[in-house]
């Protein structure tokens, strides 16, 4: 998963190149156990335990996991909107199948190396906590713009939302072999088919 390096600790002030070095490492190995452990399973300790410091450390360069995980889905949304830049205008949809085949393939591989950044977003933004709902609504608004940007006069506002919780729940598993016997571009067909038909559904 690409990241960068940032530079502002809870107490806005700026490490040292060492510091920097270490904050990435503490980013990192989050998303690492985000990848294998549920969300709330994980630890400071555990955090800490991969990089080889301690507990304390973690608390020099992040208030809390939550954090973490929200400085990460800003990475997330970047990506995000990098792989529908070329999707905002809508004209894919003129191309049927295929273009609704290409918007789905941008979306899901544009998440898929933010994947476990992105189920935690789903599920706590579910809750309603607003610190995660504001990020899922910045990692999702690219996607939302080119599926708007598609329909007519927003007369597809409904479906748009049900489109991107479908895109969101697809993308939890998109890494993974088959599902129900179904392979990944099986998976990924059905959400194309499907984001075809709501798109034409609406069009003038």
């Amino acid at each position: 998963m690409p990241t960068r390096i940032v530079t502002l600790t809870p107490e806005r002030r700026v490490p040292n190149q060492r510091g920097l070095q270490t904050r990435q490492k503490l980013l990192d190995a989050t998303i690492e156990l985000l990848a294998t452990r549920p969300y709330r399973d994980i630890k400071v300790m555990d955090i800490a335990h991969v990089v080889g410091t301690s507990p304390a450390t973690f608390y020099q360069y992040f208030a809390n996991i939550e954090g973490v995980v929200l400085e990460a889905s800003g990475f997330l949304a970047e990506e995000s909107n990098a792989a529908l830049g070329d999707f905002k205008d809508g004209s894919w949809s003129s191309d049927g199948m295929s273009g609704a085949t290409r918007l789905v393939d941008a979306v899901l591989d544009g998440w898929s190396g933010h994947l476990p950044v992105m189920r935690v977003l789903t599920a706590v933004a579910a809750e309603r906590d607003p610190r995660f709902v504001k990020a899922y609504a910045e990692a999702t608004r690219p996607v939302i713009r080119a599926l708007t940007a598609a329909t007519t006069n927003g007369t597809g506002k409904g479906l748009v939302h049900a489109l991107v919780s479908c895109l969101t729940a697809a993308a939890g598993h998109d890494s993974v072999g088959k599902v129900q016997g179904l392979t990944k571009h099986q998976r990924r067909q059905g959400l194309a088919l499907l984001v075809h038909a709501a798109v034409s559904s609406t069009a003038a």
